[in-house]
């Protein structure tokens, strides 16, 4: 038995729907899924009738509605159903809006904070000197500079609301990772304003140091757990 869509079906779904969410309706490029209307598990249906595209951030949403401790509500097959009927009519009925419409992916925070997670690691690994060729210690002021992890996505995440819908597990490790990166970026700040040349190579460096290190294993941890979360389920499509 199949355990996907037929890829030439979901093809000529992708261009139906103009590679846009059939839920937010954003552009979504080549960051779209083709999600089961009625779980696979459930159903066993791999037909396209079945199919729903849907961006990174909406697909999470579907799945992380979590019965136990429920708040708002979840989506439903119906409501998913419709919601692609709907949006599949207005692009066969007004292909008009697309002429003037923005094809700029706008990426949602589960997404960002899946590109912001990948920045941070490459960011531990220059710093560690993995592959910027600088070694561990000592380090000139300069590597330093720019080098500190960014948690705007985290923020966002949070600020809109789509951290609190994912499950304990996922939603620990990002709070994990994140809380480490503050820690590592306080400690290189520190390092900044307390080392003077002749102190340079002093405590505050190897407590930079050591806050970087204690992040990275949580930053691939959480990084590992979003690209799980977020994966298509569909192997074939």
């Amino acid at each position: 038995m199949a355990t996907g869509f037929n890829r030439d079906e979901v093809a000529a779904l992708l261009v139906r729907c103009h590679r846009r969410c059939c839920i937010c309706h954003r552009f979504c490029g080549t960051k779209i899924e083709t999600d089961h209307i009625v779980p696979a598990a459930e159903s066993h249906d791999h037909s396209i009738e079945n199919a729903i595209p849907v961006c990174f951030d909406c697909h999470a949403e579907i799945h992380a509605y979590n019965p136990k401790h429920p708040r708002g509500r979840c989506f439903t097959p119906e409501e998913l159903r419709m919601s692609k009927e709907k949006w599949l009519h207005i692009c066969e009925t007004r292909p008009e809006i697309f002429v003037e419409a923005s094809r700029t992916v706008d990426i949602g925070p589960i997404q960002g904070m899946l590109d912001e997670l990948e920045h941070n690691l490459v960011v531990s690994a220059e710093i560690n000197g993995e592959k910027s060729g600088f070694p561990q210690l000592p380090m000139a002021k300069e590597v330093w500079l720019g080098f500190l992890f960014k948690d705007k996505q985290f923020t966002r995440a949070i600020r809109e609301g789509v951290l609190s819908t994912l499950d304990d597990s996922l939603r620990q490790a990002i709070s994990k990772a994140y809380g480490a990166v503050s820690r590592a970026n306080e400690a290189v700040k520190s390092h900044y304003r307390r080392n003077s040349k002749e102190l340079y190579f002093g405590f505050e460096t190897q407590r930079a140091m050591d806050a970087i290190k204690q992040a990275i294993p949580l930053i691939k941890e959480a990084r590992e757990q979003l690209l799980k979360f977020v994966g298509s389920e569909e192997p074939n499509s």
